[in-house]
């Protein structure tokens, strides 16, 4: 295992330095070039054009230095847990909480929920499940009845002040428990969840354990990627942090003590991402946070494109206003350097990827309005224009090969999909990826700018509607003007390869990454179709039998 760590950080200091020089050699260049131009005016604007590209070229190539270093971390990665630590062994054991926040979910999907949670392997009088539903009262009856008569705390707000995190503030303040759990209420626990979970408190200071989710629902290439983007955080980057006391709680599948998150306030509410905000909050306040790579939940993966794009446009606007509204708390933290540059790196990723997206159009500008860009050859062969998108891409690949593999030894349907089966999954998963981008913009703007957002529940349950006009409309007509500049970007690339212009790559790929949302729309066309009932909600268990089956 060793020799995997020394390679992958042999090849984060490598890049590290290539880099450096690249930031030298390229401002060297582009000062030297840009006096060339005859206008003043024409001078400073081809100055600022090229700083603000490299600016943001140099943030995207420096954030796949550190997937070198999270896949060389994480391949160090050992479980850190003890089955006879003082809370497993204590007489009683512990009191645990089991929460599950809920909004409009339906009793289908919620009940296999709750059966899950009934059946842990734990003392019954020792732990509760309490459900938190934040859903209009009228929403909510057979939840409330099924509740009653399965003996399972019910819990419902008048308002949705703080959302998911003001309920879990609200179920604080009127409980006491040694530990708080927190499951979706998709997410149905193993029997082993509060064991697992509690065989990670090793240490006074930490106050959260997570345990690892799998998603069983993988029934086209979306749901595949989908899935993929967790298989990748667990496996790559929960397991790096582990291995330095800086896991993010997934909002799903963790404990924490319930003492610890009382004493600092419990959950921030301000943001839509409130789990990794908290987490972040807590890090800076010194407190150490577990990863247990133990699957202790079997949950599912949103079951259409406009769910997980939504889903992902959440993570994007939570995670940039906590950029927004807590850099200065996280610089100022408590925690050790390289957990505050993990922090600093997750916060600044959403940025990172629409600032390419702006970038590609400053360049389409530049272009038809004749202002140089300025990049220098290396080597005086080997144009250096298309820099960031090879590194990023390469690093990209490089993570989801790794995530695969370290899969595939515990995920029998990974497993059965092959060789083949593991190039369309990271393949669709770049697609999605390209296609969440260009829906990402508002996101980002709206938290950089501090536009409030709403709460918007990722929809779980299995449908062939999309439920809202709104949304269908919002996509199409977005994914057609986006195609409508794709058009544009096309025109460029072809203009550009017949001059030889090294410009060219970077139109082709702004092209084709603006025309996935298209095709989505018309290859997932049926499942955009606009109805008011649900065809049918499907359960984590559903899934999983049909599969066996």
């Amino acid at each position: 295992m060793k020799w995997k760590k020394v390679l992958w950080y042999s090849l984060t200091i490598l890049l590290l330095g290539f880099l450096t020089y690249y930031i030298i050699f390229s401002t060297v260049h582009i000062i030297r070039e840009f006096s060339r131009t005859d206008a003043i005016w024409k001078q400073v604007i081809t100055l600022i054009c090229n700083f603000i590209i490299l600016l943001a070229e140099l943030f995207s190539a420096f954030y796949s230095v550190f997937i070198y270093y999270f896949i060389g971390s994480s391949s160090n990665y050992k479980i850190i847990k003890d089955e006879k630590n003082s809370f497993l062994t204590q007489d009683p054991l512990p009191k645990v909480v089991v929460a599950i926040p809920l909004y409009k979910e339906p009793l289908a999907v919620v009940s296999e929920t709750i059966k899950g949670a009934l059946q842990i392997d734990y003392p019954k009088d020792r732990f509760e499940v309490i459900i938190l539903d934040d859903s209009p009262p009228d929403h909510s009856t057979d939840i409330e009845f099924f509740c009653k008569e399965n003996g399972v705390g019910f819990v419902q707000r008048k308002s949705r002040k703080g959302f998911k995190a003001g309920a879990i503030n609200n179920l604080l303040k009127q409980i006491e428990c040694d530990f708080f759990s927190v499951l979706d209420s998709d997410h149905i626990p193993t029997p082993n969840f509060i064991k697992t979970c509690l065989s990670g408190f090793v240490s006074d200071d930490i106050v959260l354990v997570q345990g690892k989710p799998m998603f069983v629902n993988q029934d086209d290439y979306l749901m595949r990627s989908s899935a993929y983007i967790h298989t990748q955080f667990f496996h790559i980057y929960q397991k790096s942090r582990g291995t330095r006391g800086g896991v993010i709680f997934a909002g799903t599948t963790g404990m924490f003590r319930a003492d610890l998150l009382k004493q600092f306030g419990g959950f921030l509410e301000d943001t839509l991402a409130e789990d990794t905000d908290t987490s972040f909050a807590l890090m800076s306040e010194g407190y150490k946070t577990n990863y247990i790579h133990e699957i202790c939940s079997k949950g599912l993966v949103p079951w259409n494109p406009i769910s997980m794009i939504n889903q992902v446009w959440r993570w994007t606007n939570g995670i940039t206003s906590i950029f927004r509204k807590r850099l200065l708390r996280i610089l100022r933290g408590k925690n050790s350097f390289i957990n505050k540059l993990d922090i600093m790196s997750t916060i600044s990723t959403p940025i990172i990827g629409v600032s390419i997206w702006f970038v590609n159009l400053l360049l389409y500008i530049m272009y038809k309005t004749g202002i140089e860009f300025l990049r220098p050859d290396l080597a005086q062969t080997i144009p250096l224009l298309l820099l960031a998108p090879i590194l990023i891409s390469f690093a990209s690949l490089i993570m989801a090969l790794v995530s695969w593999r370290r899969e595939e030894k515990e995920d029998r349907m990974i497993r059965l999909r092959g060789f083949f089966g593991m190039i369309w999954t990271i393949l669709a998963f770049y697609l999605l990826m390209l296609t969440a981008q260009s829906f990402l913009v508002w996101a980002v703007l709206s938290a950089l700018f501090g536009v409030k957002k709403d709460f918007d529940r990722t929809v779980k349950e299995k449908t062939i509607t999309m439920g809202k006009m709104s949304q269908k409309l919002k996509y199409t007509i977005w994914s057609l003007g986006l195609l409508g500049l794709s058009i544009l970007y096309y025109i460029a690339s072809w203009e550009t390869f017949k001059a030889g212009n090294a410009l060219f790559g970077w139109f082709i790929i702004a092209a084709i990454s603006i025309t996935i949302p298209i095709i989505i729309t018309i290859t997932q066309f049926r499942k955009l179709e606009i109805m008011k009932i649900f065809a049918a909600t499907k359960t984590a268990a559903d899934v999983e039998k049909e599969y066996g089956e």
